[in-house]
């Protein structure tokens, strides 16, 4: 599976994610350059898109949702509202 991600983001994460193996029971995605991931964390029942797998550190987006694509809002000192897409980012 693809997921391509969207939006005006600070810093910018959209591209295309690849799937990389599974996270805290979930699949996790990695962007084609290995600069960021998707990935879900368990104890918060959300979705990141962050650099490094498993730690959101000081700038990143989640969602609150079972399903990986749609919506994700900013955190920290990231910007900009990213969205999951399936599938390549246009």
């Amino acid at each position: 599976m693809t997921y391509g991600v969207t939006g005006t983001l600070v810093p910018d994460a959209t591209c295309n994610y690849h799937y990389v193996g599974m996270h805290e029971g979930k699949q996790a995605y990695r962007r084609l350059d290995g600069a960021y991931h998707i990935y879900w964390i368990e104890i918060s029942a959300r979705w990141y898109i962050s650099v490094l797998l498993g730690d959101p550190g000081a700038a990143w987006w989640d969602r609150l949702d079972p399903n990986p694509a749609g919506l994700y809002g900013p955190q920290g000192t990231a910007t900009g509202n990213a969205t999951v897409i399936v599938g390549e980012h246009p």
